[in-house]
């Protein structure tokens, strides 16, 4: 497991298509919030924790049942890979759900995950519901992109251990 940590933050300190990405998402979305407020929120939130996804899946294992994950990308990037478990609820809906609609309110002291495509909405919206007060709040670092990255290292190295050649042990 120790060396597929180090891997998988490997592959994360190289990857530079992520900004491209979410400059390219965010360019198509319209924000109900405004950009400015977006941005506000982006570099200067607090009030929650970013985990990899190597301490998002101990995290689950631990929790359990008790944790809400949503994801805030749309309907068609869900249908093509999401976390199992994982609630769909579009950024845009989120917000307004959350601030207007006051939605998620019982959910206030339980742990929530927010998962989007490169971490920047899930952030911004971490640090929207660390602003009213919710506790227990976690956003997915570098989002599904690299979610998905550590799933195929496990998985290469799961199928390597079937096949009696350990390749997780022969990565360095």
């Amino acid at each position: 497991m120790k060396q597929l940590i180090i891997l998988e933050s490997i592959y994360n300190a190289l990857d530079t298509g992520i900004f491209i990405d979410m400059v390219k998402n965010s360019l198509k979305t319209r924000f109900d919030m405004g950009f400015t407020e977006f941005m506000k929120h982006l570099i200067f939130g607090k009030g929650y924790d970013e985990l990899t996804p190597p301490q998002l899946t101990q995290t689950l294992e631990g929790l359990g049942k008790k944790s809400l994950i949503i994801d805030l990308r749309d309907k068609h990037k869900f249908k093509m890979g999401h976390i199992r478990g994982a609630v769909l609820h579009s950024f845009d809906d989120f917000l307004r759900d959350v601030l207007i609609d006051h939605g998620y309110l019982a959910y206030k002291d339980n742990p929530i995950v927010l998962v989007c495509d490169t971490g920047h909405k899930s952030r911004v919206a971490a640090s929207v519901l660390s602003d009213i007060e919710f506790l227990k709040i976690s956003s997915l670092k570098r989002g599904m992109r690299r979610w998905n990255r550590w799933e195929k290292l496990v998985s290469n190295c799961r199928q390597s251990k079937k096949k009696r050649f350990h390749i997780c042990n022969y990565i360095f």
